[in-house]
C-alpha cells in the first residue's frame, strides 16, 4: 500500500518530517474555501429577490386589492403563473453568467498564476489569490451602497488609464522627449481627460440601479472571485508535487478533495451552511462574512505553504524517475503530448460540468417522465415534489467528487497514470450512456455517484501526469496551460446540455456526444503511454 511517508527529502531531518505535512494542511484549508464556487446556484433566487421588484400574478394582485391588503407599487404584474415562472427565469439566467464568467477567470488566471507561482512560490500567488477572492465578496456585499460603484467604476477607470499610459510608453520608447517635446504632457493630458470623463460620466451614469447592480455582481462574484480562486488553486498542488514526488496522484488528490467537499459543505441549510446562513441573516450579509472568511482562511492555509528547500526532491530507490526534463511552458506548448492531455482533460470536464449544470432538472424529469409513464398525469403538487428529488442526487455528486479525487489520485501512482485514465474515461462513458435510462431515486442517486467520483478523478491525475511529462521546477505555468481546458469545457458543456434538450427534448445526444469523447480519451491515454517514454527536448 502506497506510504504518504515513503519518499525521502534531501532537506535536514526536522524539516523532512514536519514541513510535507504541514503543506498538506494548508493545501487543504485552501482548496476547502475554494471549492464554494460549485454552490454558487444557492445566490441565485435570494439575488433575484435582492435585484429585482416582485412579480406577481394579476388575478393575485386582484384578490389582494380586493381584500385590502396592498401590493407593492413597482411590483410587475403578469398575465399568468407560466409567464411568472418564465420572467425569473430570464432574471437568474443573467445572474448565472456570474458563475461561467468565475469559470472562465478561474481557467484563464491559472495560466498567469501559474507562472507568478513559478517565481514567487506558493505562499505569495496564494495569499494573493486569498485576497482577491475575499475582496469580490465584500464588494458585491456592499451592493446597496451608492458610494461602492462610484469606487468600482473610478478604479475601472484608472486600470484603463494605466493600460494606456502603459501603451504610449510601449509605442514612443524609442522617439526622444528632446526632440518631440509633446510627448512630455501627452501623459499629463490622458491623466486629465480621464479624470473629467471619469467625474461627468459617474455624474450621469453611476447608480445602484438593477443593471448596475447585475454588472457589479458579474465583475465580483465572477471577475475577481474567478481570479482570486485561479491564484490560489495552483500554489498548494506545485507545492504538493515537489514534496511527495512519489505520491503526486494521492497527495493531488487529498488536496483537491477539499475542493469537492467544501462546496457540499456550502451548501448546506444549517447556520453555517450558505442556504441556512442567508435564510437568516440576508445575501448582503452572507457575501460580507464570506469574503472575509475567503481571505482569513485561504491566507492562513497560504501561510503553511513553501517549497523543498532543495530544487529536485529525489524518488524512492526502485521507481522510474520522470521520463522527461523540467520543461518551460513554451516547450510545452510545442509538445504533442500537451494537446493529448489536454483534449483528454477537456473530454472529462466536459463531461462532469455539463451533467453538474443539468442534474437536479434532469433527475426531477426522469422521476416525472418514470411516474406518469406508471400512472398517468401528476398534480402540480407531485411534479414539484419530484423536481425537489432531484436535489439529492446533486448532494450525491458533490460527495463522490470529493472521494473520487483520492480514490483516483491513489490509483495511478500504484497502477500508473494513463492505466488510470483510460480506466476513469471508459467508466464515465459507460455512465453516460446509462444516464437517460435511470429513473428511480436510487438509480439516478448511483449514476450522479458515478458521475461525480469520474470527474473528480480529473483534478488529481492531470496535475501529476502534467509533472510527470514535464517536470515540476515549471509546474505552475504548465499547469496553467493545461486548465484552459477546463474553462472551455465549462461553457461547451453547459452550452451543448442546453442545446440538446431544447432540439431534442431529451439530454441524451449531449450525454451521447461526452461519452463519445471520453471513449477517444480512453485511447489517447493509451497513445499517451506509448509515447510517455520518449524525452522531450532540453530546455533552453
Amino acid at each position: 500500500m502506497t506510504s504518504l511517508s515513503a519518499s525521502p527529502i534531501a532537506v535536514p531531518g526536522v524539516i523532512a518530517r514536519t514541513a510535507r505535512w504541514q503543506v498538506l494542511i494548508g493545501a487543504v484549508m485552501v482548496q476547502l474555501i475554494l471549492g464554494t464556487v460549485y454552490g454558487y446556484s444557492v445566490f441565485w433566487q435570494p439575488l433575484e429577490s435582492e435585484l429585482w421588484p416582485a412579480i406577481v400574478v394579476r388575478d393575485e394582485a386582484d384578490a389582494a386589492v380586493a381584500q385590502g391588503r396592498a401590493v407593492p407599487s413597482n411590483a410587475v404584474i403578469v398575465a399568468d403563473a407560466a409567464e411568472a415562472v418564465r420572467a425569473r427565469e430570464n432574471r437568474i439566467a443573467d445572474l448565472k453568467y456570474a458563475f461561467a464568467i468565475c469559470l472562465l477567470s478561474f481557467a484563464t488566471a491559472m495560466i498567469f498564476a501559474g507562472r507568478l507561482q513559478d517565481m514567487k512560490g506558493p505562499r505569495f500567488t496564494a495569499t494573493l489569490g486569498g485576497a482577491i477572492l475575499g475582496a469580490g465578496f465584500l464588494i458585491a456585499g456592499q451592493m446597496d451602497q451608492l458610494i461602492t460603484f462610484y469606487i468600482c467604476h473610478a478604479f475601472l477607470l484608472g486600470t484603463l488609464v494605466v493600460a494606456a499610459l502603459l501603451l504610449f510608453d510601449a509605442v514612443f520608447k524609442e522617439w526622444s522627449r528632446e526632440d518631440h517635446p509633446i510627448l512630455q504632457y501627452i501623459p499629463y493630458g490622458v491623466v486629465t481627460v480621464a479624470i473629467v470623463a471619469g467625474v461627468i460620466l459617474g455624474l450621469r451614469f453611476v447608480s445602484n440601479q438593477t443593471h448596475d447592480r447585475l454588472l457589479l455582481l458579474w465583475t465580483t462574484i465572477g471577475l475577481l472571485a474567478g481570479v482570486g480562486i485561479g491564484y490560489c488553486y495552483v500554489g498548494p498542488i506545485a507545492a504538493l508535487v515537489k514534496w511527495f514526488p512519489a505520491q503526486k496522484g494521492l497527495v493531488s488528490g487529498i488536496a483537491v478533495a477539499g475542493f469537492g467537499f467544501g462546496a457540499y459543505l456550502f451548501s448546506g441549510k444549517s447556520a453555517l451552511g450558505a442556504v441556512g446562513f442567508i435564510a437568516r441573516y440576508g445575501i448582503r450579509t452572507f457575501f460580507t462574512v464570506h469574503g472575509l472568511v475567503c481571505a482569513v482562511v485561504v491566507i492562513l492555509g497560504a501561510m503553511m505553504l513553501r517549497n523543498p528547500p532543495t530544487a529536485t526532491v529525489p524518488a524512492p530507490a526502485g521507481r522510474r524517475t520522470d521520463p522527461s526534463p523540467d520543461s518551460n511552458w513554451q516547450q510545452l506548448l510545442r509538445s504533442n503530448r500537451f494537446y493529448l492531455v489536454w483534449l483528454m482533460f477537456f473530454s472529462g470536464a466536459m463531461a462532469g460540468l455539463m451533467v453538474i449544470g443539468i442534474l437536479k432538472p434532469f433527475a426531477g424529469s426522469q422521476l416525472i417522465a418514470a411516474a406518469e409513464k406508471a400512472g398517468g398525469p401528476l398534480s402540480d403538487a407531485l411534479r414539484s415534489q419530484m423536481l425537489l428529488q432531484g436535489a439529492t442526487a446533486v448532494g450525491v455528486l458533490a460527495l463522490f467528487n470529493a472521494g473520487g479525487r483520492v480514490v483516483w489520485g491513489f490509483l495511478s501512482d500504484r497502477l500508473g497514470r494513463t492505466p488510470a485514465m483510460t480506466l476513469m474515461f471508459i467508466l464515465q462513458g459507460v455512465t453516460l450512456l446509462a444516464l437517460s435510462t435511470l429513473d428511480t431515486p436510487w438509480r439516478l442517486a448511483a449514476g450522479a455517484a458515478s458521475v461525480g467520483f469520474n470527474f473528480g478523478g480529473n483534478f488529481a491525475l492531470f496535475p501529476s501526469l502534467t509533472a510527470d511529462l514535464f517536470g515540476t521546477k515549471n509546474f505552475g505555468a504548465n499547469y496553467g496551460w493545461v486548465f484552459t481546458s477546463y474553462g472551455v469545457a465549462g461553457v461547451m458543456g453547459v452550452w451543448a446540455g442546453n442545446v440538446a434538450q431544447q432540439v431534442t427534448g431529451s439530454y441524451f445526444a449531449a450525454f451521447a456526444v461526452a461519452a463519445a469523447l471520453c471513449f477517444a480519451s480512453a485511447l489517447l491515454a493509451m497513445v499517451l503511454g506509448r509515447r510517455i517514454r520518449r524525452p522531450l527536448p532540453a530546455a533552453v
